[in-house]
Order: structure tokens, then C-alpha cells, then sequence
């Protein structure tokens, strides 16, 4: 009898237990979101998730990037159309298909000459550069013609822009001629 009274006060004792731990709390104190303007102390933080609010900066950057090519012209790739009498110099790459252009007022002879940024810029001492069949356009900086029949001009570090004045450039080194 003993052992049914203690086995009956465990169950009941176990039942209170539940019973109290299941009862609702009361909320009204727990710490909850709010917004800036709602609460007297309040840092700003957006507790509404679907309306974010940015804080801080993102750093982006641009696929475009500053590209160079060196050896232009030189290499058994390189071709030329030739230069009898012509006031442009070119040279096509056969396996890329890169055409480099210098073009002078005149028949160039040799010389230094200013690269200039538009083919209006041309005159005497002046040369105009395109990379690409006239995609990328010199900046300025100098070339170098040497030779009278076979002629060929040679340049090194050549900013080209797609416009003058735009962020990114190819920087070309090498030389066009012609034979």
C-alpha cells in the first residue's frame, strides 16, 4: 500500500512539474525590435527584413581593366600590306586579328614624331595611333621612324584610350613598318 501511495504522490508531484513549466509566459517585458523613432533609446537598426537598410560603403569594381601589349609588329605573325607612297603605317596580327595603325599628315619620313589623339590633331612632327582597327586611340607620347624604303616606327609605353580622356587604357610597345 505503501509503494501505490508513493507511486501515486510521484505522478502527481511529476504532473505539477509539467503543468507550471507549460503555462504561458508573459511577453510584455522580452526585448523586441523596434524602430529608431519608436524607441527613446534606439540605434536605427531596421527590424522590418523585407525593407533593408544599407549602412556603410561597398567597394565595386569594373571587368574592364588597363591591358598592355608588348612586341607589336615583331614576329613572324605580324604582316604589313606594304608603304609605298602611303601616309599610314599597319600591321594586321594573322592569329589575332589585331591591326595597329599609325597614320602621319604625310609620307612619313624619318624622325620623332608626337602621337596626338584624334587623326584631326595631324600636321607636321604629328602622328595619330589606333590599336584594333581603331577601337583604342593614342594619348600622346613619342615615336621614332627610321628607314626610307622599308620604313618602320617604333614605340614603347603608348597609353591608348577608347576615348580621349576615358579610365582605361592598353599600353602598347613595338613597331610598325612596312616593306
Amino acid at each position: 500500500m505503501k509503494k501505490l501511495i508513493l507511486s501515486a504522490l510521484s505522478v502527481l508531484v511529476i504532473g505539477s512539474i509539467v503543468f507550471i513549466s507549460c503555462k504561458p509566459k508573459n511577453d510584455n517585458d522580452a526585448i523586441t525590435p523596434t524602430y529608431k523613432d519608436e524607441a527613446p533609446n534606439g540605434t536605427g537598426g531596421n527590424p522590418n527584413i523585407t525593407n533593408v537598410t544599407t549602412t556603410g560603403t561597398i567597394n565595386t569594381t569594373s571587368t574592364q581593366q588597363n591591358s598592355s601589349m608588348s612586341g607589336v609588329g615583331v614576329g613572324a605573325a605580324w604582316t604589313s600590306p606594304g608603304c609605298a607612297g602611303q601616309t599610314c603605317l599597319s600591321n594586321v596580327n594573322t592569329s589575332t586579328s589585331t591591326t595597329i595603325t599609325i597614320c602621319f599628315s604625310s609620307a612619313p619620313a624619318p624622325g620623332t614624331y608626337t602621337l596626338v589623339n584624334s587623326s584631326a590633331g595631324l600636321g607636321t612632327g604629328k602622328a595619330f595611333m589606333t590599336v584594333a582597327g581603331s577601337v583604342w586611340y593614342s594619348s600622346a607620347g613619342t615615336i621614332t621612324v627610321s628607314g626610307t624604303g622599308p620604313i618602320t616606327a617604333t614605340f614603347s609605353n603608348i597609353s591608348c584610350y577608347k576615348t580621349p580622356g576615358s579610365f582605361y587604357s592598353v599600353t602598347v610597345s613595338g613597331q610598325v613598318g612596312c616593306i
